[in-house]
């Protein structure tokens, strides 16, 4: 025999009616927050438009200094249980939104291969609405961006282990020799340094036709090529001594002519500071180091950790 309903007691009944309620209220307040976002996101767009067409804003959109102080700023604020890296991730996309509305931009990527990652990793930092295009040498990349082809370009992060990813091709060698004298490195990769499980494990700098700006926490990238026959450990020594200890130091060694130097120092480097002339004092550069570019340093992963209940 089919067994018989119980019948809903009252207080049930009630318990059931208010739980929907809630639910329908909560539901509601939500609606009303993302209305809210909406109209302060399209605000923002309306200021953006504003600003670009008074002409009080010179120079490029993409500006990676000011982008970093933004990101900074919020990581710093934010507080609940919304992971910090959405919150990044969310500004990433309107911020490479707003770029798009204030004039053409595309972005080249160095990617030889299958499993390079460096295209993923464009994608998240550019967003879902930038056009990408991927080439298989470092030097097309070049070429798209100083001819105006794209607006940014993604390369491989500079190697000693001619193994490692872009380790065998120093395109960083074309710009310490001037052959792109309107290139600089502008941004590195990842922005976002704490890593899920499935994000591209790769690192890039961002190369454009703009100089790094200040973004209160930078590094420098500056080149050269040796006096001498050095080795790594003099090398670094000689940059301490002149008041530039490199972060970390790379050395290409042709099989002809002279090794060159890359070295990663604190802060943003001018090219006339003194300490560049200060190298070739030392018998350290054989000529005065260019200064190929910087960045804005990335937060630490600490930054990403949720806070304490």
């Amino acid at each position: 025999m089919p067994q018989e309903a119980i019948p809903e007691t009252t207080d049930a009944a009630e318990s059931r009616n208010q739980a929907q309620a809630r639910l329908a209220a909560l539901r509601g307040e939500i609606d009303r927050l993302d209305d809210l976002l909406h109209d302060t996101l399209m605000q923002r767009a309306a200021i953006v438009s504003e600003l670009a067409a008074s002409g009080l804003k010179r120079g490029a959109s993409y500006r990676p200094a000011r982008e970093a102080q933004i990101l900074r700023r919020l990581l710093a604020r934010h507080r609940g249980r919304l992971p910090k890296q959405a919150v990044v991730g969310m500004w990433r996309e309107m911020l490479a939104a707003t770029i798009a509305m204030q004039g053409p931009f595309a972005v080249v990527v160095w990617n030889p291969g299958a499993g390079a990652g460096t295209v993923s990793l464009a994608r998240e930092h550019f967003g879902s609405i930038t056009p990408i295009r991927w080439m298989r040498s470092t030097a097309q990349v070049l070429y798209a961006v100083a001819e105006g082809e794209a607006q940014a370009g993604v390369l491989p992060l500079p190697q000693d282990d001619p193994n490692a990813a872009g380790g065998n091709d120093p395109w960083w060698l074309s710009l310490m020799r001037g052959e792109r004298p309107a290139l600089s490195v502008i941004a590195r990769l990842p922005f976002i340094s704490a890593r899920t499980e499935g994000a591209s494990r790769a690192s890039a700098l961002i190369v454009a036709a703009i100089r790094p700006e200040p973004s209160g926490e930078d590094r420098s990238l500056v080149a050269f090529h040796s006096a001498d026959e050095v080795s790594r450990a003099r090398v670094a020594d000689r940059l301490t001594a002149a008041g530039l200890p490199p972060l970390n130091l790379i050395l290409h060694r042709p099989e002809r002519g002279e090794a060159a130097c890359l070295a990663e120092v604190d802060g943003l480097i001018a090219a006339d500071d003194p300490r560049l002339a200060t190298l070739v004092e030392s018998g350290a550069a054989a000529a005065r180091p260019a200064v190929i570019g910087g960045w804005p340093v990335p937060p630490p992963e600490s930054a990403y950790l949720p806070d304490p209940e």
